[in-house]
């Protein structure tokens, strides 16, 4: 109960805006995230599961590109509150799950109440604070610790439960979306697993070999259960991943070396004035290391009386091995040792000097931020500084005796939580706004024009698609936008065959391949923040409208009155026309219905011909005439096309991916099998694990 109330305390402290209905703004918020979930939320809203993303360009696999996390269960919370609720009430409840779990970890590891608090103080904020604005930092780091949390306890009480709930942990992670968090807690456990069975052994384990390579097997065996109940998720992300811009992780579009942490920004852990400074970002102009890279990304930060009391307890561990002694309680214990290795071993991964060769192994190359990995860093310092809390307090004698053990616990923890609190507003892109920018959307007044502009389009033409900067915030007016902003994503929008030819004429006029691509794109309109040079563009002004509630907050960080214009494009394909315009004889075009997963069109020609729909081809969409299957043919290297004979004929486009079928029906079957396993052969299970040891130990 106890660690419950500091858990939620301190998000009293660090989150207090959000718990008052502010909203968060900077980073990746509104250009990647809250989209995603906006989009989640209208239909769940409507009892809808969405299968496809038909705003954010042409269109993307929402279960595939993964980040959305469709599947995961705190999102559920977006089907019962409005969005900007539901995304601060997941990453409140985070906040607090990932410091229990950390204490309850640190707990297994032998360490009081107050030390193991401690590490879940140093862990929790000291990593994720800056994160806020990468919504996957805590959503993934939240279950590091609860995982060695349950391998710990398995290894100890031997119970098939512990199994179970190690599976879910694991399943639960990766549902979340985004896998890099996902990846190195399976490194962490793979590498804590032998260490534990065969390093880490109290001086009285009577295990033999055979056992402990029985422990070893049954963990792997949960860790396959993991990636089974997941299924649903990771089979459409790998049938997105054979068909994205990662397919090929050599290539010029994609740089796994983005976010790593330069070796000159170590520096960070021990004199923070020197990089840490509100709206600074020195680190991103530092020439070092293979790529870009930015503050929040590279960031690592365990608090300077962190550090103090780690010099304190190491300068006694030194003392009792000069003195002879065999053990100084705490930290001369392998585990700590252990932890010592992994983190420096973390941190020393993070400037990505390896990428030449880890980039090509399964894994290590797919994702980017190498700094990503000071996570084990940040949680191997919460354990020490644990471990060295408990080792001073255990000397400490006189202290405690004079009743100063509590006055000096009073004193460090308050200047440990300011000193992290305020690196946690210094080192981020996050801006707290009083009344959240997603509660703002229908007060726009460019949503309302949009509105009326859609239910003016004529019949083919619609619906509305911007072209727009700001990457994937326009869908939240909900209507499409291109570019596209996606981690993973479809590797036509980073062709330079299927995309817009450079650079994009946003504040410059458009050259004539770029408006050539425009109206085969299907775009409809153009929004600007400034007016558009009507000889240049082929454009027509529908409105110029101020909107000082949405747009005007979203790109210039404030209210003052700013017009943004609306055009219309001229020659435009729109959503849907016939590629051969020029053909004998009178040719329609019409959508009738235009849902996520399902495209209705009626159309008629006297001499037939092919038409386009200017959305995204992708495995999974399957199109028919008039009820029967007819081939698909990709047009321009990325929209979906079929042959139509003379007549009139209605045309239906329907998202069926097999990767989602097969991927519930593995989840399915691995859920069926953990329930059973944990129902049936529970009791067989620990019994059999009692008869091993009782035996091994009679032997020995």
């Amino acid at each position: 109960m106890l660690a419950s109330l500091v858990g939620f305390g301190l998000t009293l402290v660090f989150w207090w805006p959000l718990y008052t209905g502010g909203g968060l703004m900077g980073g990746d918020i509104y250009t990647y995230f809250l989209p995603q979930k906006a989009y989640l939320a209208e239909h769940l809203e409507k009892g809808d599961l969405p299968l496809w993303n038909n705003r954010v360009g042409h269109g993307y696999p929402v279960v595939g590109e993964s980040q959305t996390g469709v599947f995961y269960p705190f999102h559920l919370l977006y089907g019962l509150l409005d969005v900007n609720t539901a995304y601060n009430v997941i990453q409140l409840l985070h906040y607090v799950l990932a410091f229990l779990m950390t204490w309850r970890y640190a707990r297994q590891c032998g360490l009081g109440d107050a030390a193991a608090m401690l590490a879940g103080l140093v862990y929790v904020y000291g990593w994720f604070p800056p994160r806020i604005v990468l919504e996957w930092a805590i959503l993934g780091g939240t279950w590091l610790p609860g995982a060695l949390w349950m391998v710990e306890q398995f290894l100890e009480r031997r119970r098939y439960v512990d199994l179970m709930w190690l599976s879910a942990i694991l399943a639960c992670q990766m549902l979340a979306g985004h896998f890099h968090l996902a990846f190195i807690s399976q490194l962490v456990i793979l590498v804590y697993l032998p260490a534990r069975l065969w390093w880490m052994r109290s001086a009285d384990d009577a295990l033999q070999g055979q056992t402990r390579f029985r422990l070893a097997g049954s963990v792997m065996v949960s860790l396959v259960a993991a990636f089974g109940l997941a299924a649903i998720q990771l089979a459409p992300t790998w049938e997105l991943k054979q068909a994205s811009q990662r397919d090929d992780v050599t290539g010029r579009k994609y740089e796994p070396g983005y976010g790593h942490m330069p070796f000159a920004y170590w520096s960070q852990l021990v004199t923070p004035w020197r990089w840490y400074e509100a709206g600074v970002d020195r680190v991103s102009k530092l020439d070092a290391g293979p790529a870009d890279t930015n503050k929040v990304e590279a960031h690592l930060y365990l608090g300077l009386p962190t550090l103090v009391l780690l010099g304190l307890g190491l300068g006694g561990w030194v003392r009792g091995r000069l003195r002879g002694g065999n053990r100084v309680s705490g930290l001369a214990d392998r585990r700590w040792a252990f932890w010592a290795c992994l983190g420096g071993a973390a941190l020393f991964y993070t400037p990505a000097w390896h990428l030449p060769v880890t980039r090509h192994l399964p894994g290590f190359g797919f994702f980017t931020g190498p700094g990503r990995y000071s996570i084990v860093t940040a949680l191997a310092g919460g354990l020490l500084a644990g471990a060295a809390w408990q080792w001073s307090a255990g000397r400490a004698v006189l202290v405690r005796r004079a009743g100063l053990g509590l006055l000096l616990g009073l004193l460090f923890v308050p200047v440990l939580v300011w000193d992290l609190w305020e690196v946690s507003r210094k080192q981020t892109y996050a801006v707290f706004l009083e009344t959240p920018l997603v509660n703002r959307i229908d007060q726009s007044e460019v949503v309302r024009l949009l509105e009326a502009v859609e239910g003016q389009l004529k019949p083919g033409r619609g619906p509305v698609r911007l072209f727009c900067d700001y990457q994937n915030l326009p869908t939240l007016m909900r209507v499409a936008s291109t570019p596209v902003y996606l981690g993973l994503g479809p590797a036509e929008y980073f062709d330079d065959q299927t995309t817009m030819p450079g650079p994009l004429p946003f504040g410059r006029n458009p050259t004539a391949e770029q408006i050539a691509w425009l109206r085969r794109a299907g775009v409809t309109h153009v929004l600007s923040r400034t007016p558009l040079d009507t000889s240049a563009w082929p454009m027509k002004l529908v409105d110029r409208r101020a909107d000082p509630a949405f747009l005007q907050v979203a790109y210039e960080g404030g209210e003052e009155s700013l017009a943004f214009s609306l055009y219309e494009l001229q020659g435009t394909r729109g959503r849907l026309s016939w590629l051969d315009a020029s053909g004998s004889g009178e040719q329609q075009a019409e959508i009738t219905r235009y849902e996520p997963d399902r495209v209705l069109a009626c159309v008629s020609s006297e001499s037939g011909g092919r038409v386009v729909l200017t959305d995204l081809d992708f495995p999974g969409w399957e199109v028919r005439i008039d009820g029967g299957p007819v081939p698909s043919v990709r047009v321009d290297g990325m929209f979906r096309g079929v042959d139509v004979p003379p007549g009139e004929h209605e045309i239906s486009w329907e998202y069926r991916p097999v990767s989602i079928g097969v991927g519930l029906a593995v989840s399915v079957a691995t859920l069926l099998v953990v329930v059973t396993g944990c129902l049936v052969g529970r009791r067989r299970f620990e019994l059999g694990w009692r008869v091993a040891v009782s035996g091994e130990s009679s032997g020995a």
